[in-house]
C-alpha cells in the first residue's frame, strides 16, 4: 500500500490524496433508493442543496432484501472532481442548513470515515457519542469494533471508490454493507468519526433490511433545529478514543437496556456476538471502570433523599436506581478520560440530548409508558444530577480498590469452619467460570416463578416486572409455577430450559448466561436458584424450611457444603455420568428490594443475613471478583 500527496490535501490511505485544493472540500452525493420506501425524495435531494444528491435506485428491487446490493453502485457514483463522497439511505431527516454544516465537518475530518449520525443504542458506539457529548467534544472516536453506521457516512473520494471495489467482492445476500465497510476501514486504516451533533435523524417506518427487531431507531445526539456555528467544526479533537485511567484495561461500554444498568467490555477474543444481552451488572462489576459500586449507591440515595416533583415524576424507584447509575459512570467516565479541554462554550444542549436519547432508548416500556414530556424532563434533571455526581467522583483523588464491592476476606480462621468456607470458595470460582465464559445467544427459558416462604412475595404481582426489565433480550417468558403443572409441555420446552425462582428474585444480566452454558453444555435442561435448592435441604433436617433465617443460622450455614456438592454434581458432570433432575444455577442473583438500592447480588437468597452469612457473601463476592478478573 502506498501513501499520496498531492497539492495541498490530505493523505488518502485508500491510495489516492484527498485533495481539497486548498480550498473547501468538493462533496458528491448519492441517495441510496428502493421503491418499496414509498415516499418521495424530492424533499431530501432539496434538503441537500446546493450539493447535487443523485439517486441510486436497487437494481433488483424485487430480490430478497440486501443494503449491499445498493451500497456497491452507491459508493461507485463518485463525481468527477469530488474531493469527498457522502452516501445516505433515504429514509434520513436533514438538519436545517445541511451542505454548510458538512462541509465545514468534512474541511476538519478530511482523511476520515465521517459518521453523521450513531443509532441510540447501539452496542458501543452510542456510548462513545455520549462520552464526547458530555465532554464537550464535537466529535466522537468509534474505532474498528463495531460496524461503521452507514445511514450517512462520508469517505474521501479516492477510498469511496475502493470501497465499491470491496464491496464488489461479496454476494448480494452478505446483506449487511456496515460490517463491510468497518472492515474496510479497519484494512485501510480510516479513523472512525461521529459528528456531534448528528446531521441527520432516522425517519420513520419498517425497516426494510430486517432490522425492526432492533426497535425504534433514532440518533444519539440529535441536532434537530438548533444547528451549530460552522466554528463547531473547527474544534480539535482525538483520532482514537482517548485513554482512561484506573479502568480494567479493556474497552467498554456502559449501557442502559430494559431499565437495567451494566458495563459491556469489550472482548474480541472470546468471539461474543457485539449485541449480546449479558452486559456485567454495574451493582456487582463497576469497578471494571474504575467506580466503587458503594461509592455509586451512596451518591444514589443522596440524590434520593433530595428527591422534588421537578427533578423525577413518574419514574419508579428501581428505573431511578439503575439510570441513575448510568448517568453516574457516563459522568465519572468522563473524568476519567484524557479528553482536551473544548476552547470555547460547552454545548450544554448535546450533554441533555445524549442523556435525553437514553433514556428513550434505554428504559423498558414498563417504565417509559407513563413519561410524558414534562415528566421526561424531569428525568433528564434527574439524570443530570447523577451524571455530575459521577464526575465529581471521578475527579476526587485516590485509587480504586480493588473488588468491585468494597468486600475485605475473612480473617484466617475467623468465622465457619474450614469445610464450609471452601464450599463457598467453589462456588464463587464456579460462577466466575460460567461469567467470564463467552456470551452465546440465549436459549429460549420458560422461568417458573414460586412463592417466597419466607417473605410472602407471590408471583401475580411481579410477573410483569420481571418479565420488563429480566428477560434476556427477550429469551424468558415468566410463568407462575402453579400456572403450569407440566412444564415439559410448554412450547419450546423441549430445546431450551427451564428456570424455577423465587418471586422475589431477580437474575443479574449476567447471571443469565449460566442458562446459554447451561443448555449448550448438558443439552435441554431443567434449572433452579440456589434458594429453591436450599428451601429443598432446609426440608429435609426437621424443621420448618421457612422459618425465618434468624431462627437458627448455624442451621444455614451447616448446609452450604451440601449445596455446593449438589451443584457440583450437577453442573460438573458430563451428561453420561450426570444425576438425574434439576441442576442449580450456578450464579448470584439479586432481590426485588435489591434492584431498588443497587444493592449487589447475593449467593444465596436476600432472606439468608445473618452475621456469618454476610460476612461469607463478602468472601464469596471478593472470590468471585479476582477470579473472574484473572480469566479476563
Amino acid at each position: 500500500m502506498t501513501l499520496s500527496r498531492t497539492g495541498t490535501g490530505v493523505e488518502d490511505r485508500g491510495g489516492r490524496a484527498a485533495d481539497t485544493g486548498g480550498g473547501r472540500p468538493r462533496i458528491s452525493v448519492a441517495v441510496m433508493h428502493h421503491p418499496l420506501r414509498g415516499r418521495s425524495l424530492t424533499d431530501l435531494v432539496a434538503s441537500c442543496r446546493p450539493l447535487d444528491a443523485r439517486v441510486v435506485m436497487d437494481p433488483d428491487p424485487t430480490g430478497p432484501p440486501s443494503p449491499l446490493r445498493t451500497a456497491k453502485l452507491a459508493w461507485a457514483s463518485v463525481d468527477p472532481g469530488a474531493t469527498h463522497h457522502l452516501v445516505l439511505q433515504d429514509d434520513v431527516t436533514l438538519c436545517p442548513g445541511f451542505a454548510e454544516q458538512l462541509t465545514a465537518a468534512v474541511a476538519q475530518r478530511p482523511d476520515h470515515a465521517l459518521a453523521l449520525y450513531t443509532n441510540w443504542n447501539s452496542p458501543h458506539n452510542s456510548y462513545l457519542v455520549r462520552c464526547a457529548a458530555v465532554a464537550g467534544q464535537s466529535w466522537a472516536p468509534l474505532g474498528h469494533h463495531e460496524w461503521v453506521p452507514t445511514l450517512g457516512l462520508v469517505l474521501p473520494a479516492g477510498a469511496a471508490r475502493e470501497l465499491a471495489g470491496h464491496l464488489g467482492r461479496f454476494p448480494d445476500d452478505f446483506r449487511d454493507d456496515d460490517e463491510l465497510v468497518v472492515g474496510f476501514c479497519a484494512q485501510k486504516g480510516y479513523p472512525v468519526t461521529a459528528s456531534v451533533p448528528h446531521l441527520l435523524e432516522h425517519g420513520g417506518g419498517p425497516s426494510l433490511a430486517g432490522n425492526d427487531a432492533h426497535g425504534p431507531r433514532h440518533a444519539t445526539v440529535p441536532v434537530g433545529t438548533a444547528t451549530p456555528p460552522v466554528e463547531h467544526w473547527q474544534r480539535p479533537g482525538p483520532r482514537v478514543f482517548p485513554p482512561r485511567s484506573g479502568t480494567v484495561g479493556r474497552p467498554y461500554a456502559v449501557e442502559l437496556q430494559d431499565s437495567r444498568c451494566a458495563v459491556r467490555l469489550l472482548r474480541p477474543g472470546a468471539r461474543e456476538p457485539l449485541e449480546h444481552p449479558f452486559g456485567w451488572d454495574w451493582t456487582d462489576w463497576a469497578g471494571w471502570t474504575g467506580a466503587d459500586p458503594a461509592r455509586i449507591r451512596a451518591d444514589l440515595h443522596t440524590l434520593e433523599e433530595r428527591r422534588d416533583q421537578d427533578a423525577v415524576t413518574s419514574l419508579s424507584r428501581p428505573a431511578r436506581t439503575e439510570l441513575g447509575a448510568a448517568a453516574w459512570l457516563l459522568g465519572h467516565d468522563v473524568s476519567r478520560t484524557a479528553w482536551d479541554r473544548p476552547p470555547g462554550p460547552v454545548r450544554l444542549r448535546d450533554r441533555d440530548e445524549a442523556l435525553r436519547s437514553w433514556i428513550r432508548s434505554g428504559l423498558a416500556p414498563l417504565d417509559a409508558a407513563g413519561l410524558g414530556p414534562g415528566e421526561l424532563e424531569g428525568t433528564v434533571e434527574w439524570a443530570r444530577r447523577a451524571l455530575e455526581l459521577g464526575r465529581c467522583a471521578g475527579n476526587e483523588a485516590g485509587r480504586p480498590g480493588r473488588s468491585a464491592d468494597g468486600s475485605t476476606a475473612l480473617s484466617p480462621g475467623a468465622g465457619p469452619d474450614a469445610r464450609v468456607r471452601k464450599a463457598v470458595s467453589e462456588m464463587a470460582v464456579r460462577e466466575a467460570a460460567v461469567l467470564s465464559g463467552a456470551a452465546p445467544r440465549p436459549p429460549a427459558t420458560w422461568a417458573l416463578v414460586h412463592p417466597c416462604p419466607w417473605c410472602g412475595a407471590a408471583p401475580g404481582a411481579n410477573l410483569p416486572e420481571l418479565a420488563a426489565r429480566h428477560s434476556g433480550g427477550g429469551a424468558l417468558s415468566y410463568l407462575a409455577a402453579a400456572d403450569a403443572p407440566d412444564p415439559t409441555a410448554l412450547p419450546g420446552a423441549d430445546g431450551g430450559a427451564v428456570l424455577e425462582l423465587l418471586s422475589c428474585e431477580r437474575p443479574t444480566v449476567r447471571g443469565l448466561l449460566a442458562l446459554a452454558h447451561g443448555v449448550r453444555a448438558h443439552g435441554p435442561a431443567w434449572f433452579r436458584t440456589r434458594s429453591t435448592a436450599l428451601l429443598g435441604l432446609l426440608s429435609t433436617t426437621g424443621a420448618d424450611p421457612s422459618a425465618p433465617v434468624a431462627d437458627d443460622p448455624a442451621r444455614w450455614v451447616a448446609l452450604l457444603p451440601r449445596l455446593a456438592r449438589a451443584e457440583a454434581d450437577w453442573w460438573d458432570s458430563p451428561g453420561t455420568d450426570r444425576r438425574p433432575g434439576k441442576g442449580i444455577l450456578p450464579v448470584s442473583l439479586t432481590s426485588a428490594a435489591g434492584v431498588r438500592s443497587g444493592a449487589p447480588s447475593g449467593f444465596l437468597t436476600a432472606h439468608a443475613a445473618s452475621q456469618a452469612l454476610d460476612a461469607l457473601a463478602e468472601e464469596y463476592r471478593r472470590i468471585r471478583f479476582d477470579a473472574v478478573r484473572g480469566r479476563l
